[in-house]
Order: structure tokens, then sequence, then C-alpha cells
């Protein structure tokens, strides 16, 4: 019998075999559609601090929502994989302008890992400013995965960086000044019933499909 790591292996590679085959036509307009309905769940519940991933390959576009967000005068962090630490590690980094994203790990489009720009070192900062406030800041993180499940369950693309940063995230947040609302970004394809989840996986609290 199978285990769930070898469950959620075969469940990614179907999964990104048949979203990897989605027409580029279909899935830039499926990108339109979620977009829209991002920018409208911002209208409802605005939010002034995303940390977001930048897409790569066939995953749910996310530029044109950075550059909405960027437009919007909001801040916005994008990850960049340090291979230096083993394992390696995922951090966030403001970027101001699309532009400034090189090509670096696996030629995934990164933020320079400028120390001044760092998000945990925005985060003491605002800490620091915000002191006694009683009502916190909102942040929402966009997420990649490969899977999600009904129950907001996600399975990513095997490397852990998302969990692990997330698992350090609910160590450090403690009392500080800001609450992390967490958004799974998929097309419907990849949304099924359950996932073979397993302790260390990170929920989401919500999933925008098309």
């Amino acid at each position: 019998m199978e285990d769930r790591k070898e469950q959620k292996a075969r469940l990614r590679r179907k999964i990104l075999k048949e979203r990897n085959s989605l027409p580029e036509e279909i899935r830039r307009g499926m990108d339109r559609r979620i977009l829209k309905k991002l920018i409208q769940y911002d209208a409802k519940e605005s939010c002034p601090v995303y940390l977001c991933y930048v897409n790569y390959k066939s995953e749910v576009s996310t530029k044109e929502f950075i550059l909405w967000c960027l437009e919007q005068g909001k801040l916005v962090f994008a990850p960049k994989v340090k291979t230096e630490a083993k394992p390696a590690e995922m951090e966030f980094y403001q970027i101001h302008a699309w532009e400034e994203l090189k090509t670096g790990y696996q030629g995934i489009l990164e933020p320079e890992a400028l120390p001044e720009r760092a998000f945990y070192k925005w985060l003491a900062a605002t800490e620091k400013e915000t002191g006694e406030r009683a009502e916190k800041i909102p942040l929402r993180m966009l997420l990649p995965g490969a899977v999600f499940d009904k129950k907001r369950n996600r399975i990513g693309y095997g490397g852990g960086f998302y969990d692990r940063w997330l698992a350090g995230w609910e160590h450090v947040t403690g009392e500080k000044p800001v609450v992390l609302e967490k958004i799974g970004l998929a097309y419907e394809m990849q949304v099924v019933d359950v996932l073979p989840a397993e302790r260390f996986d990170q929920k989401v609290d919500r999933v925008i499909t098309e």
C-alpha cells in the first residue's frame, strides 16, 4: 500500500501534467478571471501588504496582480531562495518595480537579497512603530501549489519552502502587530476532494480559482 508521501508524489505528477497541457490561450483567460477575483476581494477587504510568489511556467500568473498592487501603493514582498542554507530556505524582499526581479533559483524571477528590504526588517520596524496598538495590520500571502483540496490542504512542488517558512512564521509571530492570511492560487482542475495531508503540511485560509 502506498504511504502518504508516495500518494502525494503521484498526485502531484498527475495534476501538474494536466496543468502543463492546458493551452496557453485558455490559461491566460483563467488568469484574467483570477486577477479580477483578487482585485474584487481586496476591494472588499483591503490589505496594504502582500507577500506574493512570482509565477513560473504553468503556474497561475501573478505579474498583473503585483503590478496592480504597486500602482495602488501597496507593499509587495517577493520570495528568494537562499541556497547557501542547508536545507535551502526562502525569504521575502520588498520590490518597487517588476523590472527589479532577476532570474534566480531554477530559473524563477527573484528579488535581490538587499538586507534593508527584507520582510523581517520591515516587520521589526512596524512592530516598533505600532507599539501597543490593539488593531493588527493585515498581511496577505499568495501561495502557488501543485494540488489543493476542499479543506484547504496544499501540496507544493516537493521542496517544502512554504511549509518551512510558515512553520517559522508561527514561531515568531506571537504578539506581533500583524495577522497573515494565506491564499492559494490555482486553476479549478488543481482542486480535489481530499489530499493525503501530512502533519507538517501547512493549510491555506482560502483558495481562489477561476
